[in-house]
């Protein structure tokens, strides 16, 4: 090896150890984290918000939220807003916990997290290019946003699990129907004429019947304001919320109502109560049901997944 190739290697070592020193002694320049892409590890010192503001090129780590913090002052710090940051972990953070980690990052739109084995640049694009945008525009817009490589445009690029890809001005819609149970096997009477079994004639069915075990959590499909939380004829021990479009989620035949009126809940995250019998029911089961702001009761397996 001539005498240069060796004063590269040094130089390399040189940098590297110091790189890593850095990266373990408090007040590390923000410069040190322009290394970081958003397809790496954010690296073994969190990078403090200065970096994330500063830094031209996109950067990403795990913030751990401290007293007084919420998503707005958060989203703030970092250069980012809301609906970046509700997107890309998920959760609306109506309520924030203490202690508790988020991911954060300094861009506008969705920072995807591949969690497939083998999905593309291609796949990525058109899932979610939205109308009235040029496909091959947003594509480009990745690639240069990712410093990925150009030649990805040209051959079928293929992301790693795990790689995150940032998706500049994608936002995903949180405010839709969930199912109000974490998990259920069948629905046993559905929306629509029926026979009742206690009244014995055929009735109209405004919800959905999911039989469950008696003390099974339920959860709210959407967020909202709880608007009654109590005893309701046939229904037994019921929940109401209501939405912001002033649309309403009915819970009934509750074994327990954890929550009372006026008590503000978020989507699949607060606990309304347990399933019961209560009520005119035949065994333990949720009746679930979603009214229009109008008040018509529509057939909530229609609603999953949309407002």
């Amino acid at each position: 090896m001539n005498a240069t190739g060796k004063l590269v290697i040094a130089i390399g070592a040189l940098l590297g150890a110091a790189a890593l020193s850095a990266a373990v002694v408090p007040g590390v320049p923000v410069l040190y984290y322009a290394r970081f892409s958003v397809l790496t590890p954010p690296g073994p010192v969190e990078p403090p918000p200065e970096a994330f503001r500063l830094i031209p090129r996109l950067i990403q780590a795990r913030h751990k939220v401290a007293k007084g913090e919420d998503i707005r002052s958060i989203a703030a710090a970092y250069g980012t807003d809301i609906r970046s940051l509700q997107s890309t972990n998920s959760n609306e953070f109506i309520f924030i916990s203490r202690g508790g980690y988020i991911r954060v990052y300094n861009g506008k739109g969705l920072l995807y997290e591949v969690t497939a084995k083998g999905e593309t640049l291609d796949g990525l694009a058109r899932r979610y290019c939205g109308k009235g945008r040029d496909l091959k525009g947003f594509k480009v817009q990745i690639v240069e946003d990712n410093d990925l490589p150009p030649s990805a445009l040209l051959v079928g690029h293929k992301f790693a699990k795990g790689d995150r890809v940032y998706l500049p001005s994608v936002y995903i819609d949180l405010d839709t129907y969930r199912m109000p149970l974490r998990t259920f096997g069948r629905i046993s009477s559905r929306f629509g004429m029926r026979y009742h079994p206690i009244l014995k004639r055929k009735i109209f069915h405004n919800g959905c019947d999911i039989p469950m075990p008696i003390g099974t959590p339920v959860y709210p499909s959407r967020s909202g304001t709880v608007v009654f939380a109590g005893w309701k004829g046939g229904y037994g021990n019921t929940v109401e919320v209501k939405h912001k479009d002033g649309s309403m989620c009915r819970y009934g035949h509750l074994s327990a109502v954890n929550v009372k009126v006026g008590d503000t809940v978020q989507k699949s995250r607060s606990l309304l109560g347990k399933v019961g019998s209560t009520g005119m029911s035949t065994g333990p089961h949720l009746h679930f049901e979603i009214i229009t702001a109008a008040g018509k009761s529509v057939n909530p397996m229609a609603k999953i997944g949309k407002k």
